[in-house]
């Protein structure tokens, strides 16, 4: 249901995220362990449409989010029932968006 690849994310020289792969199952539960700094914020606010990845994408049930024409609403709409805190985000970025 969710399906990261090769995810890669920059803010000037420094690479906050770097070739990042994982995916994510129907009714599967995922964690996202690692120290400060190491960049999980960022990631998961990739596929939850929070910003835009410098390389790599990211699918949410089938929902290529890289793509400006993906709605957050659309991929909030298909996680609801299984992703709402990993993806909690996706409600607040479509009022940013507005």
């Amino acid at each position: 249901m969710i399906e990261v690849v090769d995810l890669r994310k920059s803010f000037g020289d420094l690479r906050a995220v770097d070739r990042v792969s994982f995916s994510v199952g129907e009714g599967e539960i995922f964690g996202f362990l690692g120290p400060n700094g190491a960049g999980k914020s960022t990631t998961i606010k990739i596929p939850s449409t929070l910003l835009r990845p410098s390389g790599g994408g990211a699918r949410v049930a089938g929902h290529d989010v890289v793509e400006p024409t993906v709605f957050p609403a659309a991929v909030d709409a298909a996680v609801l029932g299984g992703f709402t805190v990993a993806m909690g985000g996706l409600a607040l970025a479509l009022f940013q968006r507005e």
